[in-house]
């Protein structure tokens, strides 16, 4: 019997590479930029052969850049300011694809797919990471937020009635898009790096929390992120100030965003309530911490959660269908409450001081290992990326 051959031993026996180029506004430090580089980290490199393309200037003291080059892939820059890149962006974007040639295009976000569309030879796509209608408001105003997601929607379903793919980055998120716009999209999981967000060891706690200057005998429940709207760090902060216990608590703040300053010169006051602000070792953060608590209104797949699990944390989290799909890999890591109820998360703050938050931890753990670690991930895209070009460019 002759074995017919997969997509990927037909690839591998190719004359050339798969080029895929990623196109991202620039390398901050965020979400959708971590997940790429996980994508690009684990990548089989006798298939593919990934490129990065950045718009604007990196911010050089918020720049994951060099994580990049280190994987020694091919970075350009159109070193396009922001402003200048509404008008410009498209045309600088398309001269650097001509000169690349990829087969497929990825915009790591909706502003940057956009500026790939002026290049035709290659397959468009790219992942959705947020709901456009909850997220956008947050970044550009209730008003002009919703007029972005209007228009940014209905290109989605334009392109996706030319046949080009999309995917969103949890089951959650394309449910929300097949009940509120009908919507037909297909998932990948965020993963989480194992390999940076490693789990820790419960005897080096007291030697960390030195260190950063944590106290030693109390219950800490961390968070870290942006603090924006969307975010709801006001409903954390509420809760854990009604716990009739939280002298023996600590809540650890950590990251930025336009609501950072305003919280902490409201409850900075409070000495078990830390704003840490902006930190380079989140691991270490974690690996000091007992809990950690996500109040979040939307996500897409939540990687401040992912990445605490895979510390080896239990979670508290908001009941939106993001953080219930998470809980859903094993339900005995943590807890859920409903949004908005800040009497019951009070409760399970309450309640969480008294379990064996240890054994919480290591089955938060093993939930990240089976079903959201990145190399996980990145193989379910490459295996995508195969499809689409088996197809002719569609999924």
């Amino acid at each position: 019997m002759i074995k017919c051959l997969s997509d990927r031993e037909r690839y591998k026996i190719r004359m050339s590479k798969i080029r895929i180029a990623f196109v991202e506004t620039n390398c901050k430090k965020n979400g959708p930029i971590k997940q790429t580089l996980n994508i690009i980290r684990n990548m089989d490199r006798e298939i593919f052969e990934p490129y990065l393309i950045t718009v604007w200037p990196e911010e050089l003291d918020n720049s994951m850049i060099d994580e990049y080059k280190n994987l020694g892939i091919s970075v350009y820059s159109a070193n396009v300011s922001k402003k200048k890149s509404i008008i410009f962006g498209k045309q600088a974007i398309k001269k650097i694809l001509k000169e690349i040639k990829p087969d497929i295009v990825q915009g790591v976000g909706m502003p940057p797919y956009r500026m790939t569309l002026g290049y035709k030879d290659a397959v468009h796509f790219v992942t959705l990471r947020n709901y456009c209608y909850e997220d956008y408001p947050d970044y550009y105003g209730k008003f002009m937020g919703t007029v972005m997601a209007f228009l940014d929607i209905n290109l989605i379903k334009k392109r996706m009635v030319m046949g080009e793919p999309f995917v969103t980055c949890s089951e959650s998120l394309t449910k929300m898009y097949k009940n509120k716009q009908n919507m037909e999209i297909p998932f990948i999981r965020n993963g989480v790096d194992v390999s940076q967000y490693t789990k820790r060891n419960v005897n080096e706690v007291p030697e960390i929390r030195k260190k950063l200057n944590l106290p030693q005998n109390k219950v800490i429940f961390v968070y870290s992120g942006g603090f924006i709207d969307r975010k709801n760090q006001k409903e954390a902060i509420t809760a854990f100030l009604n716990m009739k216990k939280n002298q023996e608590a600590v809540l650890l703040l950590l990251g930025d965003g336009k609501d950072f300053e305003t919280l902490k010169s409201q409850y900075e006051k409070y000495e078990n309530v830390l704003f840490r602000g902006k930190v380079s070792n989140v691991n270490e953060y974690l690996h000091a911490s007992d809990v950690y608590l996500s109040t979040s209104k939307s996500e897409g797949l939540p990687n401040g959660v992912l990445e605490a699990m895979a510390c080896g944390l239990p979670v508290l989290l908001s009941n939106i269908p993001q953080h219930i799909e998470v809980l859903e890999a094993d339900s005995s890591c943590g807890h859920s409450y409903i949004l908005g109820d800040v009497k019951r998360l009070t409760g399970l703050l309450e309640e969480m001081l008294e379990e064996n938050l240890i054994d919480m931890g290591e089955k938060s753990y093993k939930a990240v290992m089976d079903n959201f670690t990145a190399v996980g991930m990145s193989r379910r895209y490459q295996e995508l990326y195969l499809r689409i070009m088996s197809k002719g460019g569609k999924i």
